[in-house]
């Protein structure tokens, strides 16, 4: 890590450990304008319902005292939003904005100064679990066939996804990585395009979120072998812990951030905020709908986890040769 890194990073932490140690007095504060939510995501997409689902608790439990809303600021693979939210409103305490995988790796990507350092960590609010799946049609019935199977037939075994880069593709880098294997990956526009390709047997397996795949498991034509967290809508799939894959793969987190340079007193306002919405049955519901798993992480134990997950990251980012140039 640089110089300059280190030196974010401590602030950071300081910060947030002021958070910890200075208790309630810290959320006196409150908003006295209207507060605006900023997604990267267009529209309709999941991680604006997730902003408008939040903002829709708050409003309606009069849990923030000023109306709130939600604005997606779309283009430049998400940098337009970052540098709107993180410089363009520095010390705004009355903004606050989604943060994803996507936001967290592409500054690594494109060496842009909008890393997760240049905002204020407020919350981990859910993750997007990974399934493993196959078609059911498959030969193999569990992981362990198919990293044999793939030992067989080396670059053979054709997995499909999202564009390479995407956290379908790097979950499957560090399955093969676990496996000693190596994988053909196969991409597509997406998981929507990717699930006939499966369902066709054009392709073996993939990996992707239960959300797009689960149906297909339930009626049948797919067969889960196993995900990295336990899933409600599939209570009898095993995590991959549970089957001895003892890889450490990328959560596909959800979480909230807001401007570099706002107060601690805001920022403590802020997690007390999310905090009250995941007590409401609104919340439990629309995280139940939409698949996803509770997940709550505040404070040095979330500096702690960007920390990882960005090494996760860049390692992976230079064994993927996603790197135009190195860091």
């Amino acid at each position: 890590m640089n110089a300059n890194k280190y030196c974010r990073t401590a602030a950071i932490t300081a910060s947030v450990l002021a958070l910890s140690f200075s208790g309630s007095a810290l959320a006196q504060w409150a908003p006295t304008e209207r507060v605006t939510m900023v997604t990267h995501s267009a529209p309709g997409t999941g991680n604006e319902l997730m902003l408008r689902e939040i903002a829709d608790i708050w409003n309606k439990n009069k849990i923030v005292p000023r109306q709130v809303g939600v604005e997606s600021i779309t283009g430049s693979q998400g940098e337009k939003a970052r540098r709107h939210v993180t410089f363009q409103n520095k010390g705004n305490p009355h903004m606050l904005a989604t943060y994803t995988p996507q936001s967290l790796n592409l500054p690594l990507l494109i060496n842009s100064e909008t890393g997760w350092r240049s905002f204020t960590p407020i919350a981990l609010m859910a993750v997007d679990p990974m399934l493993l799946v196959v078609n059911v049609e498959s030969p193999w019935r569990s992981v362990r066939d198919l990293i044999d199977a793939a030992k067989q037939r080396p670059k053979q075994i054709l997995q499909g996804g999202g564009s390479y880069g995407s956290s379908a593709s790097m979950s499957g880098k560090i399955l093969e990585d676990f496996g000693g294997v190596h994988f053909s990956y196969t991409p597509f526009r997406g998981a929507g395009e990717a699930i006939p390709q499966l369902l066709g047997k054009h392709v073996h397996f993939m990996m992707e979120n239960p959300a797009e795949m689960a149906q297909h498991v339930k009626s049948g034509k797919l067969r889960a072998l196993a995900a990295t967290d336990k899933l409600d809508q599939l209570p009898d799939v095993p995590r991959f812990e549970d089957v001895g894959v003892t890889a450490r793969f990328p959560k596909q987190f959800r979480g909230v951030m807001a401007p570099q340079g706002i107060s601690a007193e805001a920022a403590q306002y802020w997690v007390q905020a999310l905090g009250k919405v995941r007590e409401t049955q609104q919340w439990k519901d629309y995280v139940a709908r939409t698949a996803l798993v509770d997940s709550w992480t505040t404070g040095a134990a979330l500096v702690a986890f960007f920390e990882e997950e960005e090494k996760t990251y860049m390692r992976l980012n230079k064994e993927m040769g996603l790197l135009k140039t190195a860091k």
